[in-house]
């Protein structure tokens, strides 16, 4: 639907210019269609993809580090000397002097300290020296079996189209202030902070909750497709579940993301779970085991997170909101944009006809200024 408004509007202006505007030839006509298709089909596409591109987390471990030797990538010229270059003959004969010069390396090789994962990426650690002689900390502390994370683009149907799914009225906004940003900033070459603490909510040594929840994502990560997350609400209802799932957009289509409401003391009041999964039983028996617990504890809380996902999750593919893409509309500023570029366009064309005979068809003259 965009792609047909994105064209018919510009459409419009080259048709009023091939009647209005005197000595427009049909083959300057088609040429001005042509040049409107290819706008409209790159507007709607640019649209689409911006409206439909996605980050998700993929998780996995270390699997081995290795020094590889790689080819120098510092170059300088070298061997250079002045040539004498000419052009042309006769008359026209010019001669020039150039400089000339060969291409050398600082080094015969250089070392690229890599870290390979799971899910077969190579990670390249920075050099603390121009060769890479001297293995770098970093890659010194990495251990086999360590959890990573890394971000990979995919087409998110539901992004584009959010309020067919997510339409829960004043919650986002009762709420304003207490939504937290989506947990996707990976740090550290592979490393992810996701626990998440909202309206104060507090635990004892939270980089250990979050070593916790990357371990577990290590295990389950590569075999589920999953990328768990914990969100702990302190103080607030159970309708703070859905603000945050619209906010959210209903998570990543391999996220699962269990918010609790809890007091101070980390009792839970309640606990619902935000994930696309063709088994609905697995957040039911999430939500279950986390309000079977007295008190939530980093140990029991990943406990009950690893088990449920390794035997009751089973992740939607986005395939199954395909329908979605034809809810997908642009937003103002988009059409805006496309509009005003397929005019410009439309517009420029149509006065370069008028002025100019492209295709020299002299029989078309008729003594107007061309």
């Amino acid at each position: 639907m965009a792609f047909f408004i994105l064209l018919g509007i510009p459409l419009v202006l080259a048709v009023l210019g091939f009647i209005l505007l005197k000595g427009i030839t049909w083959k300057e006509f088609v040429l001005q269609m042509a040049a409107q298709l290819l706008v409209a089909g790159c507007s709607a596409a640019a649209i689409y993809t911006s409206n439909t591109t996605d980050t998700e987390i993929w998780n996995g471990v270390v699997t081995s580090k290795e020094r590889d030797r790689v080819s120098c990538s510092h170059s300088y010229e070298c061997h250079c000397r002045t040539v004498t270059e000419c052009y042309g003959s006769g008359k026209n004969r010019h001669c020039s002097p150039r400089r000339r010069c060969q291409t050398c390396y600082e080094h015969s090789n250089d070392w690229n300290w890599n870290v390979q994962t799971s899910l077969n990426e190579t990670i390249t650690i920075t050099r603390v020296d121009r060769q890479g002689v001297h293995p770098p900390p970093r890659w010194s502390e990495v251990r086999r079996g360590e959890p990573t994370a890394s971000e990979h683009s995919y087409t998110n149907y539901i992004k584009a189209a959010p309020d067919t799914l997510f339409r829960h009225q004043g919650l986002r906004e009762k709420f304003k202030g207490l939504i937290p940003t989506y947990p996707e900033e990976v740090h550290d070459y592979y490393r992810l902070r996701r626990l998440v603490l909202v309206n104060g909510a507090t635990v004892q040594d939270p980089e250990a909750w979050n070593d916790a929840l990357s371990v577990v994502n290590g295990k389950i990560g590569h075999r589920k497709q999953a990328n768990a997350v914990l969100v702990l609400a302190k103080g607030v209802p159970a309708d703070y579940f859905y603000a945050l799932e619209e906010a959210w957009i209903g998570g990543k289509k391999n996220d699962v993301i269990l918010v609790v409401g809890v007091d101070a003391q980390l009792k839970p009041r309640w606990a619902l779970v935000m994930a696309w999964t063709l088994n609905e039983l697995f957040k039911i028996k999430l939500r279950d085991d986390i309000m079977a617990l007295p008190v939530l504890t980093k140990d029991n809380v990943v406990g009950a997170l690893e088990t449920n996902v390794s035997r009751y999750y089973k992740r939607k593919p986005m395939a199954d909101f395909d329908y979605l893409q034809a809810s997908i509309t642009p937003t103002t500023t988009q059409w805006l944009l496309s509009l005003m570029f397929g005019l410009l366009v439309a517009g420029a064309l149509a006065y370069f006809c008028h002025r100019n005979d492209i295709f020299n068809e002299d029989w078309r003259k008729t003594g107007r200024h061309r």
